[in-house]
């Protein structure tokens, strides 16, 4: 049988992670395939700019975004490699500095993967939408199938 490729998108969300989770438990996982982590990151806000020195970025802010970025990642990445080495799964890890949707398109098509895993946002009382943005344009955009795992909360409520 052929080699299948396997796209899960990461965020280090309770939703991400009973995707992998759900993944790796209920799908029979042969020999050769790939399984590629993808995190996409971008930082929420930006240290400002000063208005009586506008070309000077407060350093010390910039610096905590940028090792908090960097800890969030990597504990996504070790998360990851930790599960896919106790299924004995062989796997590859990817990150860029982007929009989730758009890396995750684009990194399916890249790597032609067969499928792509992600989870749901949570439902809120105010925005009464089945699944999160990101979810929404991964399934408009992509050339691979999707697969979304509701969360446990979403299965629940039905």
């Amino acid at each position: 049988m052929a080699k299948r490729k396997v796209l899960v998108a990461l965020d280090g969300s309770p939703n991400a992670d009973k995707a992998l989770d759900w993944f790796l438990n209920t799908v029979h996982v042969q020999e050769g395939d790939e399984l590629i982590g993808y995190c996409a990151w971008q930082h929420s806000h930006l240290p400002s700019f000063s208005l009586t020195a506008p070309f000077q970025l407060p350093s010390g802010e910039w610096e905590k975004v940028m090792t908090e970025t960097k800890e969030r990642v990597d504990k996504v990445q070790n998360e990851f490699e930790s599960k896919c080495q106790k299924q004995k799964v062989h796997f590859k890890f990817l990150n860029e500095n982007r929009k989730a949707g758009e890396g995750i398109c684009d990194a399916a098509e890249k790597n032609k993967v067969d499928l792509i895993v992600m989870g749901t946002r949570g439902l809120d009382k105010v925005r009464r939408t089945v699944l999160g943005s990101v979810s929404d344009y991964v399934l408009h955009h992509s050339h691979a199938p999707v697969l979304v795992v509701p969360s446990t909360d979403e299965a629940a409520s039905k």
